[in-house]
C-alpha cells in the first residue's frame, strides 16, 4: 500500500515575486536611525536596501545609497536600510559609527516581515540587495544597489510622482498704510488666514 503524498500548498511568500508586484506595509520594523515611517510610504517612492554589519560589499554601498537618498529627497524619495540582525545595541553602534556614510533611515527586521515580503519572493541570494517601490506600492526594481539600473529605477519612479503645487496665498488688498493702522490682533488674523 502506498501512502498518498500530500502536496503542500505554497504560501504567499513562496511565490516568485516579479517586478510589478504590489506589496503591503512591512510590519515589525524596529527603527534605529531616523524617524519611524510606513514602509513603503504611500505616495512616496521607497527604497528598501538589505544589508548586514558583517557584509563588506554592503558597507561599500552605503555612500552610494546615501548620495541617491540626498539627490532624490526633494522628489519625495524615502530610503530605509534593513537588516535582519537582532542585536539592537550592536546595530545602533555600527550605524552610529558609519556617520554620514549611511545617512538614511535604518531599521531592524525584527519580525522578518521585510525578508518574507521582499527578499524571499525575489529569491534574492545575497546582500546588499535593494528594492525600488513606486508611490503606489509596486516593486519596480530588485537587485544590487550599485547597478546603474538601480538609480534609473529611482529616477523613473520619482519623475512619475505628481508634484503637488503649493496653494496660492490670498492677496492682501490693503495698502501698507492701511496695514500699519491695523491693530496687532487684526494683523495676526490676516496671517492666520494665510
Amino acid at each position: 500500500d502506498k501512502i498518498p503524498h500530500k502536496q503542500s500548498q505554497p504560501n504567499a511568500y513562496q511565490l516568485i515575486m516579479s517586478i510589478g508586484q504590489k506589496i503591503g506595509a512591512l510590519q515589525g520594523l524596529e527603527f534605529v536611525k531616523g524617524e519611524p515611517l510606513i514602509v513603503p510610504e504611500p505616495g512616496h517612492v521607497t527604497v528598501c536596501e538589505f544589508w548586514a554589519t558583517w557584509c563588506g560589499p554592503c558597507r561599500d554601498a552605503f555612500p552610494h545609497v546615501t548620495d541617491l537618498a540626498r539627490k532624490y529627497k526633494a522628489k519625495g524619495l524615502r530610503v530605509v536600510g534593513i537588516t535582519n540582525e537582532t542585536d539592537t545595541s550592536k546595530i545602533r553602534q555600527f550605524v552610529d559609527a558609519q556617520g554620514p556614510r549611511m545617512d538614511y533611515t535604518v531599521a531592524i527586521d525584527a519580525e522578518e516581515d521585510a525578508q518574507n515580503k521582499l527578499m524571499v519572493p525575489a529569491q534574492a541570494r545575497g546582500i546588499p540587495h535593494a528594492f525600488v517601490i513606486d508611490a503606489s506600492g509596486v516593486v519596480q526594481y530588485s537587485g544590487h544597489p550599485a547597478s546603474p539600473d538601480f538609480e534609473a529605477a529611482i529616477a523613473k519612479c520619482c519623475d512619475s510622482v505628481p508634484v503637488e503645487k503649493p496653494l496660492a496665498l490670498p492677496l492682501i488688498k490693503e495698502s501698507r498704510e492701511e496695514l500699519q493702522a491695523k491693530k496687532v490682533k487684526e494683523l495676526k488674523k490676516i496671517l492666520e488666514d494665510r
